[in-house]
């Protein structure tokens, strides 16, 4: 079983400031691999322990995202294949584009997997543009994952519903973080991680006459705005709460 995870290495969301004008300050801003990536990493390496085969870790960044790499190596993945993107935005077509150059690179794949979406601009949109870029089946917000031969069975938490779907390998899937707890790798497997192999590529190399021109750019993020309201109940515990409980069912809260 030959796996293509993809990783990214994105910014620290719980260390993110702002200025007192909304903006957030990412100079400076700390990074690491985005929290939902590690969930598809780590159902990546138990299939792979399950099944025998291969884990390839494929990202797409510039900077520092070798970090993020070293990190899924070290957490069980094989080997890994380095997208150098020497353009500081991609949207989400170019990034899935160039993902999907990198995963058809590596060789005969059965399986894609792919977070739900990155913990910084959760989107969403990557995996199933990557299963398009590939002309593979997709299947989306997948909480447990099956193998049998030839093909995988998933349950997807939809809003509202659940739903059972079965795919022909190889296929696309986006994991969500409740499919597992990710391991953390030893102090002896992060050292291991530094002898396994990285391949890395750049957009040149990888871009076709098909490549898509960036359509989307950021104009503007701010931090959302939150002004608490600083209402105190006063009077014995018991009137408090029934104070309290009459204020949330009007705020329909409750």
């Amino acid at each position: 079983m030959n796996i293509a995870v993809c990783v990214k290495h994105a910014i620290d969301e719980s260390e993110l400031r702002a200025d007192p004008s909304g903006n957030p300050q990412l100079k400076g801003a700390q990074a690491k691999m985005s929290t939902f990536d590690r969930s598809a990493v780590e159902e990546a390496v138990r299939i792979r322990e399950a099944k025998t085969g291969t884990v390839t870790v494929v990202s797409l960044g510039t900077g520092d995202w070798k970090k993020s790499i070293k990190e899924a190596l070290a957490m069980g993945s094989d080997r890994a294949v380095a997208v150098n993107s020497s353009e500081a935005q991609l949207d989400a077509l170019a990034t899935s584009y160039y993902l999907s150059r990198a995963i058809r690179q590596i060789g005969a794949v059965d399986l894609v997997i792919l977070s739900e979406g990155a913990s910084d601009t959760y989107q969403g949109l990557v995996g199933p543009m990557v299963a398009e870029w590939l002309k593979l089946p997709f299947m989306g917000f997948v909480r447990k994952l099956e193998l049998r031969e030839g093909v995988v069975k998933a349950e997807l938490a939809l809003e509202g519903h659940e739903e059972v779907a079965e795919a022909d390998l190889p296929a696309v899937v986006s994991v969500l973080s409740e499919i597992n707890s990710p391991r953390y790798p030893t102090l002896l497997q992060i050292m291991q991680a530094s002898k396994k192999p990285i391949e890395e590529v750049t957009l040149e190399s990888l871009r076709g006459a098909d490549a898509p021109k960036g359509g989307v750019r950021v104009l503007d993020v701010r931090v959302q705005s939150m002004n608490r309201k600083k209402v105190i109940f006063e009077g014995t515990p018991e009137e408090s709460a029934d104070k309290l409980v009459e204020a949330l069912q009007k705020e329909g809260v409750i």
